[in-house]
């Protein structure tokens, strides 16, 4: 790949001028002088970049920590809930959204499974004004509106939020019961692998008790954050906080690792060739895969595809 596709397929200018407003496009020209421009190269350069924004944020918002307070004493609530949304309405989502919430409907019969959409989210939640006015005006994506949603819900209610690209592969009476009964559970980086990045939690599955401190506290962040930018600093602002909240209040031996590099591995495959055995395989490791809506269609009509496989199979 030359130099000026390896470029665009970074990002291109865009990515620039995202580095230049967040004050880390010297650490990026540096790196990518000193490193190169391979794939493990560029790899680098975007753990080292992550790092000097999680730097950025621990330096601005991890004392505001000592203003946010925690009732100990409150009631921690389990949930049979399942979150799920697509603002646009699930009877408008692509056809890989909505094969995964047929997903959760046939294998977890017993979830109460709340689907919200942008018309029914104050009906469980109260959004401060400064939010709802930058979403509003397109200063807060939708994606990181749904940030805000869970943190809200889950503080709130506790339950299970669960993103509208995770298909379930697995009836509910052969998944463990920490996938929903937990203090906190989500997918995460695990040593030694994880030592070398600065985030290492997903946030496409997460398992509460109502009233979690770890989730109190990054709400508390995301909001401080929002009442003073107008621009993201970057995409994986709940996982920065997420980590800053665990590694200041010391919570992680709390947490039951479990990996979140396998439930990627159907994703990697969604337009292979399906096979029986390699399928089973697959499926078989986790009972969740993230997957993702955003690809060519034309894939859409490739025949015998792991793709064709989850949509005959759940819609």
């Amino acid at each position: 790949m030359g130099l000026i596709e390896t470029f665009n397929k970074q990002g291109g200018f865009k990515l620039i001028r995202n580095y230049y407003t967040n004050g880390v496009l010297g650490t990026g020209v540096a790196e990518f002088l000193l490193l190169g421009k391979s794939k493990t190269a560029l790899e680098i350069l975007r753990l080292a970049i992550q790092l000097k924004i999680k730097q950025k944020l621990i330096k601005r918002y991890q004392s505001k920590l000592l203003e946010f307070h925690y009732n100990s004493n409150i009631e921690q609530k389990t949930s049979n809930t399942i979150w799920f949304c697509w603002f646009q309405g699930i009877e408008n989502a692509p056809n890989i959204v909505k094969a995964c919430f047929n997903s959760l409907k046939k294998n977890l019969p017993s979830k109460n499974i709340v689907v919200l959409n942008s018309n029914n989210i104050g009906d469980y939640v109260t959004l401060p004004n400064y939010i709802l006015e930058k979403w509003n005006t397109g200063v807060i994506t939708n994606t990181h509106m749904t940030d805000l949603l869970r943190l809200e819900l889950l503080t709130n209610y506790g339950g299970t939020w669960i993103d509208a690209t995770v298909l379930c592969t697995q009836n509910e009476d052969n998944i463990p019961s920490y996938f929903f009964n937990s203090e906190l559970f989500f997918y995460q980086a695990l040593k030694p692998g994880r030592d070398g990045q600065s985030t290492y939690m997903s946030s496409w599955y997460i398992n509460a008790k109502s009233h979690n401190k770890i989730l109190e506290a990054t709400k508390y962040l995301c909001y401080e954050y929002w009442k003073e930018n107008n621009k993201l600093i970057d995409y994986f602002l709940l996982h920065n906080f997420m980590s800053i909240a665990i590694d200041t209040f010391q919570e992680e031996d709390k947490m039951i690792p479990r990996d979140n590099a396998t439930p990627h591995e159907l994703l990697l495959r969604l337009f292979d060739k399906y096979d029986d055995y390699t399928w089973k395989s697959i499926i078989n490791q986790s009972p969740f895969h993230k997957l993702s809506y955003k690809f060519d269609d034309v894939n859409c009509y490739l025949s015998n595809t792991n793709y064709k496989k989850i949509i005959s199979s759940y819609i």
